[in-house]
């Protein structure tokens, strides 16, 4: 995708010979009846993908609810159109892969829990964080006039922290990043170390039961309870990233099993990746704003707890996908 850096790295033009075995791999792919169906669909969820980031990065501060609305659609539609496709290369696979794919969709993305508990950046004028000794010498320093007093419409300085809030910096923050990306290597181990007898549907089954305990136990956080348990918010934010990257990767490895088995070829199990689930549970907007209304009123985010627990019950809406059928394998 990146194009020639002009020989700075050293690369050169394949031979003509090179990319003829790549048309020729390609063409393979699109006349077999079963490769070029999976094809399909992954090509159908890249497309999305990169449309749906589109319409948020042009339109999405000015017309938010629109592309909230539009997203869900989509996101359904998508659904609906992958079954359709995937059906057709076998059914068991089709369900676990939009079983994959709904369990995120129905889970609504929000950056809420992110505005209520982070800190502000140090030089923000959003004082709400500050510490006792730091509005303090704030205090003192207005009062001499060697510093302008906070902006009008502010929180008072060390609201947050007077009121026992989590006041996370962006530095934790983005350290939870970096752990939820090595936690996917944690979830592949554990699924080839202990969960390759178990079928695909105890898989999916039990897994997504443990994020919808896991999703509950935000409200832990929210009701300030893992502190009276002697847990911080910097340990509790990142035990909770780490199951939920463990969990989140063992409930898609399955489906690339199943892809793989099913399909066969190297290049068309990286061709169906996404259709497999990967990528698929971020491609969810926002939830509509009749399910979050309330909850981003700041300061207090009032009506936080219930939208946790919405989002939580949420994850559980795909769970008919995992009824057995008749000589299904899955």
């Amino acid at each position: 995708m990146v194009p020639p850096l002009g020989g700075w790295l050293g690369e050169t033009r394949r031979a003509a010979a090179s990319r003829k075995g790549v048309r020729a791999m390609c063409g393979e792919v699109w006349s077999h009846p079963t490769k070029k169906v999976v094809a399909a669909s992954a090509a159908l969820v890249g497309l999305y993908s990169i449309s749906l980031g589109v319409l948020q990065l042009t339109v999405g501060r000015s017309h938010s609810e629109l592309v909230d609305s539009l997203t869900l659609g989509g996101n359904f539609g998508l659904t609906t159109l992958l079954y359709l496709l995937l059906r057709r290369v076998d059914d068991c696979l089709a369900r676990a892969a939009v079983f994959t794919f709904l369990s995120g969709v129905l889970q609504p993305y929000s950056s809420v829990l992110f505005e209520w508990a982070h800190a502000p950046a140090a030089d923000s004028a959003d004082l709400r964080c500050r510490s006792a000794a730091a509005c303090a010498a704030l205090d003192a320093a207005v009062a001499n006039g060697t510093a302008p007093p906070p902006p009008d419409g502010s929180l008072p300085c060390g609201w947050a922290a007077a009121q026992q809030l989590p006041c996370l910096s962006p530095i934790v923050y983005t350290w939870v990043g970096v752990v939820s990306s090595a936690t996917l290597a944690g979830g592949t181990a554990l699924y080839a170390t202990y969960f390759q007898t178990w079928s695909y549907r105890s898989i999916l089954a039990t897994s997504q039961a443990a994020l919808f305990l896991i999703n509950l136990l935000d409200n832990v956080f929210v009701a300030r309870l893992n502190l009276r348990f002697g847990v911080s918010d910097v340990a509790f934010i990142f035990g909770d990233e780490v199951l939920v990257g463990v969990l989140s990767r063992l409930q898609v490895r399955p489906a690339f099993q199943a892809y793989a088995c099913r399909c066969g070829s190297p290049p068309l199990s990286l061709l169906s990746s996404p259709a497999a689930g990967d990528a698929l549970p971020h491609l969810r907007g926002e939830a509509l704003p009749a399910f979050r209304r309330g909850v981003h009123v700041r300061p207090l985010y009032g009506a936080l707890q219930l939208w946790i627990r919405r989002r939580a019950v949420r994850r559980l809406g795909a769970a008919p996908l995992l009824r057995r059928r008749r000589g299904a394998r899955l």
